[in-house]
């Protein structure tokens, strides 16, 4: 069972179900992104990221016409149950199908709003069902399309 919650427009620090650590990456999101539309990822050195470095994953988005691949160019090893395993190098289109329905849907809206998305999904990890928070921030090095989505995900207790 997936659902989505495409909040783009008014997801902000403060928003309903944002899980707290997911809530301080958004806001950090905001600062770096100050009055563009979105932050390059050049502006967001990896020391800063410490406080949420193990539940990231970091998407290139390569662009083919109107098709976009998301290709996962670091997951920290934490998020394995969420993705799946050692999703590093692996287009979305190569992970599990629950896995790859629950993110491709909001991938999507953070790359075509330019904006921060809010998921909630419920998924099985081994025999239990687990309901994880996840945050779609999208990086644009040209301020024009995003080229790279940031995903951080917390399992809801």
């Amino acid at each position: 069972m997936q659902s989505a919650q495409p909040l783009a427009s008014e997801l902000s620090p403060g928003a309903p179900d944002l899980h707290p650590e997911l809530e301080s990456l958004l806001a950090y999101w905001f600062v770096k992104r100050a009055a563009r539309t979105m932050p390059a990822r050049s502006e967001m050195p990896p020391g800063e990221w410490e406080r949420w470095h193990r539940n990231l994953a970091l998407f290139g988005v390569i662009q083919y016409g109107a098709l976009r691949v998301y290709e996962c160019r670091m997951a920290s090893p934490a998020l394995a149950a969420r993705l799946g395993g050692d999703v590093t190098g692996l287009s979305l289109d190569e992970m599990d199908a629950d896995v790859r329905t629950s993110l491709r849907v909001n991938f999507e809206s953070a790359w075509e709003k330019r904006a921060p998305v809010l998921g909630r999904t419920r998924m099985m990890v081994g025999a239990e069902a687990v309901t994880y928070s996840d945050l779609i921030l999208p990086l644009s090095d040209n301020g024009r399309s995003a080229d790279l989505i940031l995903l951080g995900s917390y399992p809801v207790v």
